[in-house]
């Protein structure tokens, strides 16, 4: 089982704590997410995603940096396509890319972009994996899509790994079509679901997603734990959390960072975090 923590920091000092935090207790990733604000309270401070990558890709040695997720509702892709060589070449060839349709309103609202129906939304995913997953291969010819075109593309220079881990969000058939199709890994996440609807539905969702992909070998299978999953509310709940889903086929949790009064479950499970692979 691999592990990593992921950090939505309000300060540059706040940011760099827990990148200290998460590289000295052994964490394998270190993430963050592509908002353009917090979705239920705009007093929160929110920075951009790809920027705060490229500061940890530089001031980290040895963990893995990446975006959970990079939202298409405000990039297009061939941006994303470049500044994900970039965070390659920064971090040596550290770079995990997490792609996702976007749900938020106020993404929309901020970046300007109307809302997309649920088959919009769908099908934008789609297009939009496929461009980057074409660009990130070499393949630059131009491109006319239904949602996204583009001409006279290079891809120079190319990045550091022979291909840079990519990551499709997905809890919906279409968009499990997308990971099958193109991702080297595909991350989950239960939203409002109980813990108990999400465990049963991501039972469903790797069976499909083993059919869909199985001439594709197998993908990394991540867990983006938040809401009705709790992992540092006890140290026995983490060993439950990594117990349960080991069991149903993941392979990597990602936890957020811990509120301040889970801070002493979090130093008791991180300091025995090998025990846990």
């Amino acid at each position: 089982m691999r592990f990593g923590l992921k950090v939505n920091p309000g300060t540059w000092d706040e940011a760099t704590r827990w990148a200290g935090i998460a590289e000295d207790a052994g964490f394998d990733g270190l993430w963050t997410g592509d908002n353009m604000r917090n979705p239920r309270d705009p007093a929160i401070p929110v920075h951009d995603g790809p920027t705060l990558i490229a500061a940890w890709a530089a001031t980290t040695t040895r963990i893995r940096v990446g975006l959970l997720i990079a939202n298409v509702v405000l990039r297009r892709p061939t941006l994303l396509a470049k500044q994900s060589v970039t965070l390659d070449h920064i971090s040596a060839g550290r770079f995990d890319l997490g792609i996702g349709s976007g749900v938020w309103p106020t993404d929309h609202g901020m970046s300007g972009v109307p809302m997309w129906t649920a088959r919009e939304r769908a099908d934008r995913l789609a297009e939009f994996v496929a461009i980057v997953d074409r660009l990130l291969s070499g393949n630059v010819d131009d491109y006319e899509g239904a949602y996204y075109s583009y001409r006279d593309a290079a891809m120079t220079p190319v990045p550091v790994q022979s291909r840079i881990p990519l990551i499709v969000a997905a809890n919906a058939p279409k968009a499990l079509a997308v990971a099958a199709g193109h991702a080297d890994a595909w991350v989950t996440f239960p939203g409002a679901a109980t813990e108990e609807d999400f465990h049963q539905a991501s039972i469903t969702r790797i069976g499909m997603l083993d059919r869909l992909s199985r001439d594709r070998g197998r993908l990394r299978r991540i867990l983006l734990a938040y809401g009705a999953i709790a992992p540092w509310s006890s140290r026995d709940a983490f060993v439950r959390l990594v117990d349960r889903y080991r069991r149903i086929g993941f392979d990597e949790i990602v936890c957020y960072a811990p509120k301040p009064e889970e801070r002493a479950v979090f130093d008791s499970v991180v300091a025995d975090l090998d025990a846990w692979r």
